[in-house]
């Protein structure tokens, strides 16, 4: 007699459908890796928006507020904050500075670290985590500077001590140009409007 055939026939994946199944998971990966990197760019691009409104209010309250105020690092939060000195007789007094409560402050996203933001003041690195920036109501203002970094991205948030809105530098290319201060009376133009 004959051995019976094996009824344990097993059929097994063929390498077309493994090669398809490995296609399908590729494409399904790479979906959501763009889906994600593009969130984390448009993040990004809220954050130097956001921080560019921060330095536009500091230049507003520089010039038009009754009380100094400054641009503060806070490490704990990762975030920057517009101050405002309240009044006191000791100008050193790290307590009279308080957060403006009708600025919201710039927080980082969580992929961000606090490391990827640099503030420039005159062309020199500053450190604000442990006293702010602070400018007197009415007196002459620093250039300030935010650089922010992700990824491959650098992003120059500048602010020229004449100007009242940050000029966005990203990839070497202004957004918009710096106005320079000009005096109509000594160019011949006193009577044209401005």
């Amino acid at each position: 007699m004959r051995p019976a055939a094996s009824s344990s026939h097993r059929r097994g994946f063929t390498m077309v459908e493994i090669i398809m199944v490995c296609v399908i998971l590729a494409l399904l990966l790479s979906a959501i890796l763009v889906r994600l990197t593009s969130l984390q760019g448009r993040n990004f691009d809220t954050v130097v928006d956001q921080a560019g409104d921060l330095l536009m209010m500091y230049a507003l309250r520089s010039e038009h507020a009754r009380q100094p105020v400054g641009l503060f690092v806070d490490e704990s939060r990762s975030s920057i904050r517009l101050m405002r000195r309240e009044s006191g007789d000791d100008p050193g007094d790290t307590s009279l500075w308080k957060s403006d409560p009708t600025v919201r402050e710039v927080r980082l996203p969580d992929f961000m670290s606090i490391y990827e933001l640099e503030i420039y003041i005159d062309g020199d690195q500053a450190d604000l985590t442990q006293w702010p920036l602070s400018t007197m109501p009415g007196e002459d203002r620093p250039a300030v500077e935010i650089v922010l970094y992700h990824e491959d991205r650098e992003v120059r948030l500048n602010l020229p001590p004449t100007a009242l809105a940050p000029v966005r530098i990203e990839d070497g290319r202004d957004t918009l140009p710096v106005r320079e201060m000009e005096d109509l009376d000594t160019t011949g133009r006193w009577q044209e409007d401005w």
